[in-house]
Protein backbone atom coordinates (compact mmCIF):
# COMPACT_ATOMS: atom_id res chain seq x y z
CA UNK A 1 0.00 0.00 0.00
CA UNK A 2 1.24 3.85 -0.92
CA UNK A 3 1.99 5.74 2.37
CA UNK A 4 3.86 8.91 2.84
CA UNK A 5 7.35 8.17 4.33
CA UNK A 6 7.43 10.93 6.75
CA UNK A 7 3.83 10.86 8.78
CA UNK A 8 2.89 7.28 7.01
CA UNK A 9 -0.47 8.72 5.31
CA UNK A 10 -1.89 5.50 3.49
CA UNK A 11 -3.75 6.41 0.66
CA UNK A 12 -5.63 3.52 -0.26
CA UNK A 13 -6.77 3.30 3.26
CA UNK A 14 -9.30 6.30 3.73
CA UNK A 15 -12.66 5.33 3.24
CA UNK A 16 -15.30 7.81 1.85
CA UNK A 17 -17.06 8.26 4.59
CA UNK A 18 -14.38 9.58 6.80
CA UNK A 19 -13.10 12.37 4.57
CA UNK A 20 -15.60 14.96 5.16
CA UNK A 21 -15.09 14.67 9.40
CA UNK A 22 -10.82 14.45 9.00
CA UNK A 23 -10.73 17.57 6.37
CA UNK A 24 -13.00 19.60 8.88
CA UNK A 25 -10.95 18.23 11.73
CA UNK A 26 -7.82 19.46 9.81
CA UNK A 27 -9.58 22.63 8.76
CA UNK A 28 -10.15 23.55 13.13
CA UNK A 29 -6.67 22.37 13.45
CA UNK A 30 -4.88 24.88 11.14
CA UNK A 31 -7.54 27.55 13.06
CA UNK A 32 -6.68 26.80 16.27
CA UNK A 33 -2.50 26.65 15.58
CA UNK A 34 -2.83 30.08 13.31
CA UNK A 35 -5.15 31.98 15.88
CA UNK A 36 -1.88 30.70 18.50
CA UNK A 37 0.68 32.25 16.73
CA UNK A 38 -0.69 34.75 14.66
CA UNK A 39 2.85 37.06 14.94
CA UNK A 40 5.21 34.48 14.20
CA UNK A 41 2.76 33.46 10.81
CA UNK A 42 5.23 34.37 8.32
CA UNK A 43 8.89 33.75 9.97
CA UNK A 44 11.03 31.19 8.37
CA UNK A 45 12.28 29.11 10.82
CA UNK A 46 15.19 27.58 9.12
CA UNK A 47 16.62 27.88 5.36
CA UNK A 48 14.59 25.90 2.62
CA UNK A 49 11.38 25.42 4.73
CA UNK A 50 8.55 27.25 4.32
CA UNK A 51 6.69 29.64 7.07
CA UNK A 52 3.33 28.76 8.86
CA UNK A 53 2.03 31.08 6.55
CA UNK A 54 3.08 29.53 3.50
CA UNK A 55 2.08 26.24 4.78
CA UNK A 56 -1.16 27.23 5.40
CA UNK A 57 -1.34 29.33 2.07
CA UNK A 58 -0.52 26.19 0.03
CA UNK A 59 -3.74 24.24 2.11
CA UNK A 60 -5.35 26.25 1.32
CA UNK A 61 -4.70 26.21 -2.38
CA UNK A 62 -4.59 22.42 -2.71
CA UNK A 63 -7.91 22.44 -0.81
CA UNK A 64 -9.59 24.69 -3.42
CA UNK A 65 -7.54 22.50 -6.65
CA UNK A 66 -8.31 19.53 -5.90
CA UNK A 67 -12.04 20.09 -5.58
CA UNK A 68 -11.77 21.73 -8.60
CA UNK A 69 -9.86 18.58 -10.03
CA UNK A 70 -12.64 16.50 -8.71
CA UNK A 71 -14.93 17.96 -10.78
CA UNK A 72 -12.91 17.97 -13.74
CA UNK A 73 -12.91 14.35 -13.12
CA UNK A 74 -16.38 13.80 -13.04
CA UNK A 75 -16.72 16.02 -16.03
CA UNK A 76 -13.84 14.05 -18.48
CA UNK A 77 -13.03 10.35 -18.70
CA UNK A 78 -9.49 10.20 -16.94
CA UNK A 79 -8.15 14.33 -17.71
CA UNK A 80 -4.76 15.38 -17.11
CA UNK A 81 -4.95 18.50 -14.63
CA UNK A 82 -2.67 20.89 -15.02
CA UNK A 83 0.16 21.08 -12.22
CA UNK A 84 -0.60 23.30 -9.20
CA UNK A 85 3.03 25.08 -8.87
CA UNK A 86 3.16 25.40 -5.09
CA UNK A 87 6.67 26.61 -5.31
CA UNK A 88 5.86 29.44 -8.17
CA UNK A 89 3.00 30.67 -5.50
CA UNK A 90 5.37 31.46 -2.98
CA UNK A 91 7.95 33.18 -4.80
CA UNK A 92 5.85 35.02 -6.95
CA UNK A 93 4.54 36.66 -3.24
CA UNK A 94 0.89 35.17 -3.48
CA UNK A 95 1.15 34.64 0.18
CA UNK A 96 2.79 37.64 0.69
CA UNK A 97 -0.25 39.52 1.95
CA UNK A 98 -1.96 36.89 3.67
CA UNK A 99 -2.27 37.12 7.16
CA UNK A 100 -3.54 34.07 10.11
CA UNK A 101 -7.31 35.03 10.29
CA UNK A 102 -8.03 35.35 6.75
CA UNK A 103 -5.93 31.59 5.76
CA UNK A 104 -7.71 30.39 9.14
CA UNK A 105 -10.71 31.18 7.47
CA UNK A 106 -10.15 30.61 3.75
CA UNK A 107 -8.63 26.92 4.78
CA UNK A 108 -12.47 26.39 6.68
CA UNK A 109 -14.19 27.34 3.81
CA UNK A 110 -12.04 25.01 1.17
CA UNK A 111 -12.47 21.97 3.81
CA UNK A 112 -16.10 22.80 4.16
CA UNK A 113 -16.58 23.02 0.07
CA UNK A 114 -14.59 19.71 -0.30
CA UNK A 115 -15.79 17.89 2.46
CA UNK A 116 -19.33 18.54 1.04
CA UNK A 117 -18.40 17.33 -2.46
CA UNK A 118 -17.29 13.72 -1.48
CA UNK A 119 -20.18 13.59 0.83
CA UNK A 120 -22.05 14.59 -2.73
CA UNK A 121 -20.54 11.79 -4.48
CA UNK A 122 -21.39 8.02 -4.86
CA UNK A 123 -19.16 5.29 -4.66
CA UNK A 124 -18.91 5.17 -8.88
CA UNK A 125 -18.36 8.67 -9.20
CA UNK A 126 -15.14 8.19 -6.53
CA UNK A 127 -13.94 5.47 -8.57
CA UNK A 128 -13.73 7.56 -11.85
CA UNK A 129 -10.26 7.88 -13.50
CA UNK A 130 -7.71 11.08 -13.50
CA UNK A 131 -4.31 11.45 -13.78
CA UNK A 132 -2.21 12.30 -11.47
CA UNK A 133 1.21 13.53 -11.61
CA UNK A 134 2.71 12.98 -7.91
CA UNK A 135 4.00 11.03 -6.79
CA UNK A 136 4.29 9.13 -9.46
CA UNK A 137 2.62 9.91 -12.72
CA UNK A 138 -0.21 7.75 -12.68
CA UNK A 139 -3.88 7.15 -13.42
CA UNK A 140 -5.72 7.75 -10.06
CA UNK A 141 -9.40 7.66 -8.77
CA UNK A 142 -11.11 10.98 -8.20
CA UNK A 143 -11.35 9.19 -3.86
CA UNK A 144 -7.72 8.79 -4.28
CA UNK A 145 -7.81 12.61 -5.05
CA UNK A 146 -9.95 13.41 -2.39
CA UNK A 147 -7.06 11.59 0.01
CA UNK A 148 -4.31 13.43 -1.56
CA UNK A 149 -6.46 16.26 -0.27
CA UNK A 150 -6.99 15.39 3.30
CA UNK A 151 -3.11 14.05 2.98
CA UNK A 152 -1.94 17.43 2.38
CA UNK A 153 -4.28 19.14 5.13
CA UNK A 154 -3.00 16.99 7.99
CA UNK A 155 0.27 16.23 6.72
CA UNK A 156 0.78 20.02 6.54
CA UNK A 157 -1.02 20.43 9.87
CA UNK A 158 1.77 18.47 11.43
CA UNK A 159 3.93 20.81 9.81
CA UNK A 160 2.25 23.90 10.58
CA UNK A 161 2.45 22.63 14.97
CA UNK A 162 5.83 21.70 14.46
CA UNK A 163 6.65 25.29 13.37
CA UNK A 164 3.89 27.32 16.32
CA UNK A 165 5.64 24.99 18.63
CA UNK A 166 8.93 26.87 17.83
Amino acid sequence: MECCEVCRFEWDAIESGELPVRLRSAAAGFRDVLASCDPIVAHHHEPEVWSLLEYSGHVRDVLFNLRDRIVLGLAEDNPVPKAMFAQVRIDSGLYAADDAATLASEIGVAAGLLARTTEALGEAQLDRPIFYGWPVPATRTLRWVAAQALHEAEHHLADARRLAAG
